[in-house]
């Protein structure tokens, strides 16, 4: 059994029903139909795509082992597969689920995954805007398509507030490898990255009005295009920002290591003086008068401190120390 909801000028009514139900729903004048489908098996979603025509693609994209976002357009019906995404800033972590809509115009299938769901708000448009119906399946695309773009704005906020963070942090004068941290959020960029950038073609061409399939021709695609793109730029930010904070970053543990070497050097140069006069004078010859000076340790040693801090001084002049 499938449920699924007629649209039409009067309101929403949920159905329930067989393939066989579905298509003949589908077939009626004055109304539309939406099966909105949730992690469903592949057979369910088949015989759902069977009943309303629009199995005519070669493959099931929304099953896929890689799931990236795609516009396809296959005599006349339309599949659209748009990453949903959500950050989690406790762990700062992105983590991205999908909505999949199948349409040709008269009726529309989703498959949702993941925590985010545009769903809900559009179907209680659905039911309470009679104004909203009146546009059809192509208003409901749109009305999708945009709920999930203003998705991306707190994301991508939460993103760029963390990376600026990341940077105050690095440019504090704490010494502390940051590394890791670095790559962590380049990674996390970058899946963000990979769940929009692949439809900023698609939005460009939807910005100039080429969308091509008449669900797509909705007035207000061309905002959430536009909308899309500029979510994109800013993702490309954060993530040129992380790349000059790593080489940055980088340069700074070089100095690091260059400074501790110069003072592991300065003090191994202090420390063999004193070695080397200890062990000239602890060569016990008869023929070195030195050895029976009565002062002969006590010069020896004050010979040892006036070079320690001859050098200390020295280094910590030039900066080694």
């Amino acid at each position: 059994m499938i449920d699924y909801t007629v649209i039409g000028p009067g309101g929403a009514e949920d159905r329930r029903g067989t393939g066989d139900d579905l298509r003949a729903v589908a077939a009626a004048e004055g109304a539309f139909v939406w099966v909105e489908l949730d992690a469903p098996t592949p057979e369910l979603l088949a015989t759902a795509l069977d009943a309303l025509g629009l199995d005519r693609f070669s493959t099931d994209p929304a099953h896929t082992t890689h799931r990236r976002p795609k516009v396809e357009t296959v005599d006349g019906a339309v599949f659209v597969l748009v990453k949903t995404v959500w950050y989690i800033e406790a762990t700062r972590q992105v983590e991205t689920g999908d909505l999949a809509c199948y349409t040709d115009g008269r009726s529309l299938v989703t498959v949702r995954r993941g925590v985010v769901d545009p769903v809900p708000a559009v179907r209680h448009r659905l039911a309470a805007d009679p104004d909203f119906r009146a546009q059809g399946l192509s208003g409901v695309v749109h009305a999708l398509f945009d709920a999930i773009v203003e998705q991306y704005d707190g994301a991508v906020e939460d993103l760029a507030d963390d990376v600026s963070d990341l940077e105050r942090a690095i440019f504090s004068g704490e010494r502390v490898d940051r590394n890791q941290e670095i790559y962590f959020l380049i990674r996390e960029t970058l899946e963000f990255q990979n769940a929009v950038s692949p439809l900023v073609p698609f939005a460009r061409s939807l910005k100039q009005r080429h969308g091509g399939a008449g669900v797509l021709q909705h007035q207000g695609f061309g905002a959430v295009a536009a909308h899309l793109i500029r979510v994109d730029a800013a993702i490309e930010t954060c993530m040129s920002l992380l790349t000059t904070v790593l080489t940055a970053h980088q340069g700074q543990i070089g100095t690091w290591q260059n400074e501790d070497t110069k003072k592991i050097s300065a003090w191994a140069a202090i420390a063999i003086a004193p070695t080397i006069i200890a062990g000239i004078y602890g060569m016990n010859f008869d023929d070195m008068p030195e050895l029976h000076w009565a002062v002969g340790y006590p010069l020896s040693l004050v010979l040892m401190v006036v070079v320690c801090v001859l050098l200390y001084r020295g280094f910590r002049r030039n900066g080694w120390l």
